[in-house]
């Protein structure tokens, strides 16, 4: 797996196939700019499942979060850097054989993210965000 799919696969990045779904849609359609009502009749998946994945990938860098009418919309970064992994990891995921890589890559990072937080919760650390920086 390249180091650009392993980065953005990751805890806190992207950590779930709904968050891959989504950037995947915005890198496809760059211009496009959507809220949770929009995103939720795109991909026919829960709205806060939605929700907090569009929070999360904005909260990360990968997308711009912007109010609009009292909600939010959202859209795919403007950080060059950014786009650019974002892009690399379309194109990789054009290829069958990476694309499979990719799912395989995003299955692990999701269950790592399901066992660390169930580690903080079990410890009671519901308000770090990062578990890697918690000195036990």
């Amino acid at each position: 797996m390249e180091r650009n799919e392993a980065g953005l696969v990751s805890p806190g990045q992207i950590d779930s196939l709904l968050k891959l779904r989504l950037v995947l849609l915005f890198t496809e359609y760059p211009w496009l700019r959507m809220n949770v009502a929009m995103a939720q009749q795109r991909l026919r998946e829960s709205p806060w499942a939605i929700a907090d994945a569009l929070d999360e990938l904005a909260s990360a860098g990968l997308l711009s979060r912007v109010e609009c009418c009292g909600q939010p919309m959202y859209r795919l970064t403007t950080v060059p850097e950014q786009r650019l992994r974002l892009e690399h990891l379309a194109r990789s995921f054009d290829d069958p054989q990476r694309r499979d890589e990719i799912y395989d890559l995003v299955r692990a990072t999701h269950q790592e993210r399901r066992f660390r937080d169930m580690g903080m919760a079990r410890m009671g650390m519901t308000g770090v965000q990062e578990f890697d920086t918690v000195i036990i």
